[in-house]
């Protein structure tokens, strides 16, 4: 089987230390989910396989294609095979038009080891391993001759250590751990145009995850003096200053989101519990909107409301909480229900969450025993007992990778799920159960399908080629389930 290592599993672990004192609310109905047969309208299409048939498969931790990135309304990606040559490919979304632009001979590597492919105007920005200058900052414009080194930060073989890669301005920005600390770097993409921007000190470390929102990159730096401070850089050295001291100490940053309203949303662990705060990029509007007496974790924004789960004192059930955006306290929404309750090992995790179309989705995994989960579902809320309900009972239970949610930009959320009789397949959704089911496909294939992307009106993504390992596949970004009629089913 193809697998990817579940980003952050064990770090979205809620632990049941104490409750909030409120109200009883009414419990989620657990309801028996079953996806739908739809109408075949705006079926998924196999755009190219990408293998051929006598190629070795390659690395499940590898797929091809990867990094499936949107470059100016073109899809850029990857290909990275065991000691073979590997190469940048681009894709118009039709079989000629999609081909490799760039290969790199092996020279005696493992893997190129592609990674943080960012996109800024019409160039992407990535890093690769190379035999001469190690792991370092490139760029490409889609050609040949426009593929190069950008610049050897770590003269020599010894690699360059980059982080957050982000499009800023026009120009891309990214982190740089050198032995004198943490620095932050710009680049126009030429060698004479990469410098760096702030030098920040042996004694600040960077807490992830990092945001975006109005137009600038918040950042969270914590040493021993200053504890716990939020940052905001446009990439500049003038644009880049403290935003406010958010800790004397130096807690977990668990996670950082953005709202649909623009807002910034993030999480603190504190010795009290978990402070939720929101921010808009300065001192005043970065604001603590509240404290839960436990871990909990958060999922989004929707409507007026922050929505976070935390697990009951019993350790095992999930409880949705909502706070207001604008501040003023904290409610219940509701517990989310167990069949498992009372067996061995029976926690429930928040996997996933996404907005999409005015909702507010997540997927939640109940553990098992082993490392595998007895069951991962699909969920939707609005932020309200009577609007939370489950879409899906069988997203992937596989310890080392995940269903994703996707955010179609079209009112509607991708995922994939083992509903129905065909394996683990592409399905739409649009938060109600008639909404919710399997989206066809043109050929055989298309199972296990990941790395969703949009470029314009299509939505690209990896899946199983139904010949010999994965292919290239899209779907209209406005596809949808329409139930067939009584008769047709």
């Amino acid at each position: 089987m193809r697998k990817r290592w579940m980003v952050g599993l064990v770090g979205l672990c809620l632990m049941g230390c104490g409750g909030i004192q409120d109200a009883e609310e009414p419990a989620a109905e657990e309801r028996q989910v079953q996806a739908q047969a739809c109408t075949p309208a705006l079926a998924a299409t196999k755009v190219k396989d990408l293998l051929p048939p006598d190629a070795p498969l390659p690395s499940p931790f590898r797929p091809i294609p990867s990094g499936l990135t949107n470059v100016a309304g073109t899809l850029f990606f990857s290909a990275d095979p065991y000691q073979g040559p590997a190469a940048l490919w681009r894709s118009d979304g039709t079989p000629a038009g999609t081909a490799p632009f760039k290969e790199f001979p092996p020279e005696g590597l493992t893997f190129r080891e592609f990674a943080s492919f960012t996109a800024v105007g019409s160039r992407l920005f990535f890093t690769m391993n190379d035999p001469v200058v190690g792991r370092e900052l490139w760029v490409t414009d889609g050609t040949a001759a426009g593929t190069r080194l950008v610049k050897d930060l770590t003269p020599g073989p010894e690699s360059s250590s980059l982080s957050n890669l982000t499009s800023l301005r026009g120009e891309l920005s990214f982190f740089l751990t050198t032995a004198s600390g943490m620095e932050l770097w710009r680049s126009n993409g030429t060698t004479a145009g990469t410098h760096r921007v702030v030098s920040f000190g042996p004694e600040e470390s960077m807490a992830y995850p990092t945001l975006r929102t109005h137009g600038a990159l918040l950042f969270f730096l914590q040493d021993t003096v200053h504890g716990t401070r939020l940052w905001r850089t446009d990439g500049t050295a003038v644009g880049t200053r403290v935003v406010k001291r958010l800790d004397a100490g130096q807690p977990p940053v668990t996670s950082a989101r953005p709202s649909y309203t623009g807002l910034g949303l993030f999480t603190l662990e504190d010795t009290s519990g978990t402070e939720v705060w929101r921010t808009d990029g300065t001192a005043a509007g970065t604001v603590r909107l509240d404290t839960f007496g436990k871990q909990v974790t958060l999922l989004g924004s929707v409507g007026p409301y922050v929505v976070v789960a935390g697990r009951t004192a019993d350790n095992e059930h999930l409880k949705l909480y909502r706070l207001l955006l604008s501040g003023g306290g904290k409610a219940t929404v509701t517990t989310l229900p167990n069949p498992f309750a009372g067996q061995p090992s029976p926690e429930p995790y928040i996997q996933d969450s996404q907005e999409a179309g005015g909702k507010l989705y997540f997927s939640e995994w109940i553990s098992s025993p082993g490392p595998a989960a007895r069951q991962v579902s699909l969920w939707v809320t609005d932020g309200k007992a009577g609007g939370t309900q489950q879409l899906s009972l069988r997203l992937t239970t596989a310890d080392v990778r995940s269903s994703p949610l996707f955010d179609t930009g079209a009112g509607t959320l991708l995922f994939s799920s083992g509903d129905g009789d065909m394996g683990l397949m592409p399905q739409v959704t649009n938060g109600t159960p008639a909404g919710t089911g399997r989206v066809t496909t043109s050929s055989p294939g298309a199972e296990i399908p990941e790395e969703f992307t949009r470029v314009g009106n299509t939505i690209y993504f990896r899946g199983y080629s139904g010949v010999h390992g994965d292919a290239l596949w899209s779907v209209p970004a406005t596809v949808t389930c329409t139930p067939l009629s009584a008769s047709a089913k």
